[in-house]
């Protein structure tokens, strides 16, 4: 990949639901292949990775790690417990240089420790988490890096689904008066005490030991099996009292020895 194999960053404003189609159909005409590279004025960037006009892969933003085993315990959960016993010469491939989590994903439906279904459902899942990142932003900054794929396709899929899903996700968060709040963010006590006044003596329990500044929104919708929107909204009164804050926190680090050339 070389900087002069992009073209211009071209800006575009409320990049929301009908934005988002009029792009991807416009890269779906001319059967673009190649990466197509969204930035925010928050300086995250996201990649799809498009083949003949059609999304096989999307990744980056704030929590790629996070969104990638989120997403694979949800979906496929055994293939977390065989990251320990992986080669670790599997991942010097020149492929997983440029994408990890495609190729192990890959590497995976190869040896036939995970079905094509579910890795469309992982797959599928990721880039409606993106697109609704990226439709919170708003404003963002878009570039095409016309080069080679990733090295197989696994799915191709159809944009305008996924960008319908996530619209009607940003839709639900926002009818729950959630837009200022990110799910990427990480709930975490502020005042113990007085959380522990308001709230029964089990419940606060539970609180302390979940909203621990480490588990994302997204993360803890996971582990409790609760809708997301739902469950932030149960927070919000603990939130505009000052007694639990949404704070940032970093991403994952990759979960396996990874070797760059």
């Amino acid at each position: 990949m070389t900087e002069s194999s992009k073209s211009p960053k071209i800006p575009i404003r409320e990049f929301i639901g009908t934005r988002q189609s009029n792009l991807f159909q416009t890269l779906k005409q001319p059967q673009f292949t190649g990466e197509l590279i969204l930035g925010s004025a928050k300086g995250e960037q996201w990649t799809f990775y498009l083949y003949l006009g059609r999304i096989i892969y999307a990744t980056g933003g704030k929590h790629p790690v996070r969104r990638w085993i989120r997403n694979v315990t949800r979906f496929a959960p055994a293939l977390i417990t065989y990251l320990p016993s992986i080669d670790t010469k599997t991942f010097q491939h020149d492929s997983f240089q440029k994408c990890w989590e495609y190729e192990l994903l890959n590497y995976w439906l190869q040896t036939e420790e995970v079905t094509r279904q579910q890795l469309s459902l992982i797959i599928r899942s990721m880039v409606v988490e993106i697109l609704f990142d990226v439709t919170q932003c708003m404003e963002i900054v878009f570039q095409l890096n016309a080069s080679q794929s990733l090295s197989t396709q696994i799915l191709f899929i159809d944009a305008d689904q996924v960008i319908v899903e996530a619209w009607e996700a940003w839709q639900k968060w926002q009818g729950g008066k959630l837009a200022d709040r990110f799910p990427n963010d990480c709930p975490l006590i502020r005042q113990p005490d007085q959380l522990k006044q308001k709230t029964s003596e089990k419940t606060s329990q539970i609180m302390i030991k979940l909203f621990n500044g480490k588990n994302t929104l997204r993360d803890l919708s996971l582990q409790l099996n609760q809708d997301i929107m739902q469950m932030t909204r149960l927070m919000l009164p603990y939130i505009q009292l000052g007694l639990i804050d949404l704070v940032s926190v970093p991403d994952l680090p990759i979960p396996f020895k990874f070797i760059k050339k």
